[in-house]
């Protein structure tokens, strides 16, 4: 369909009387005008798609996911908040059950450590008790001697460090 003369003048009076209200000064007799007046309408087309292609999707995501609860029988929020309770003290407990097995794992690793040093020392406090004398009283005591030199014998030899103290050695760290 070809247009008249009179039709695309009109047009392109139009387009220059559109463009200039978006800053754009163009002559009504420029051959530019008419492909942007194509440009404009695309553009124009285009941005309204896309606005209901927007709200398309804020429609569906309104569904997805509903900001509003809307109840309609008698009962229907109670069991809604109860719902939200239960989820809320479900947690609370799965939390409260890996705090729980938690500090036991770690009263468990510490009793071990415990143990283990207790079985480590078990050697030095047996050697301890063998030194260990009753007298006519049925009192204990262990005697222990003043060290001689520098050596140090582990639970019979003692070593004076000042007038109130004595230091009495009890063997080497195991490794």
């Amino acid at each position: 369909m070809a247009m008249t003369d009179q039709e695309q003048k009109e047009l392109r009076f139009y387009c220059a009387l559109l463009l200039k209200e978006y800053g754009f000064q163009f002559s009504p007799n420029d051959p530019v005008i008419p492909a942007l007046y194509i440009i404009h309408k695309e553009m124009q087309r285009n941005s309204e798609s896309n606005k209901a292609l927007a709200s398309q999707v804020k429609e569906a995501l309104s569904r997805i996911n509903p900001k509003e609860y809307h109840f309609h029988c008698a009962g229907e929020a109670w069991k809604f908040q109860l719902g939200i309770a239960l989820k809320w003290i479900l947690i609370g407990l799965i939390i409260l059950l890996f705090t729980v097995v938690a500090a036991w794992y770690w009263a468990m690793a510490k009793d071990v450590d415990g143990a283990r040093t207790i079985i480590g020392s078990s050697g030095n406090v047996s050697e301890l008790l063998k030194a260990v004398r009753e007298d006519k009283a049925d009192q204990y005591f262990i005697d222990f001697t003043a060290a001689k030199g520098d050596s140090i014998r582990n639970f019979k030899e003692y070593r004076k460090l000042n007038a109130n103290t004595v230091r009495i050695y009890l063997g080497r760290k195991a490794r």
